[in-house]
């Protein structure tokens, strides 16, 4: 009789651990598909808040000239906009004028660091760098930051 009672809750036993596994592994195979859908969603999120982020950027920036540039007019980390020629690449650097007929100095060195997809610029485009102004590199020359790049 003991040896019954014994194998009844035995089996009782293993037939409880056998039922939690297998709610486990349900709950798992069920939270794989939501993991995969909030993946989905997540991605669509992030195009739609780049494309918000990029609307928001251009909206709140300022048209700059070169000349406010030059004479300091334009604080630091500001949010601008810089419409020129690109005359200059250099690794990740893009060397625009104003007026690329003019012979004078007035250079500004953008640096890329375009959000989203990146497409080549060739020399001799116009282009509208959306970014923040960070002040002169070691040869006084006036530096951005690009975030987002209109060709006209």
């Amino acid at each position: 009789m003991k040896k019954l009672f014994i194998l009844l809750v035995a089996s009782i036993m293993l037939a409880a651990c056998n039922n939690e596994d297998k709610s486990e592994k349900t709950s798992d195979s069920d939270k794989k598909p939501a993991t995969s859908e909030s993946q989905q969603q997540a991605g669509s999120k992030t195009a739609e808040d780049q494309v918000g982020l990029e609307e928001g950027l251009k909206a709140d920036s300022t048209k700059v000239k070169y000349e406010d540039i030059s004479k300091g007019e334009v604080p630091a980390n500001k949010k601008v906009s810089f419409t020129g020629t690109v005359f200059s690449i250099e690794e990740g650097r893009y060397g625009l004028k104003s007026d690329i007929t003019d012979s004078s100095e007035e250079v500004l060195w953008v640096d890329d660091l375009r959000l989203g997809e990146r497409t080549e610029i060739p020399e001799g485009s116009t282009i509208t760098i959306y970014g923040s102004y960070s002040e002169t590199d070691e040869q006084d020359v006036p530096k951005m930051r690009a975030v987002f790049m209109d060709i006209n």
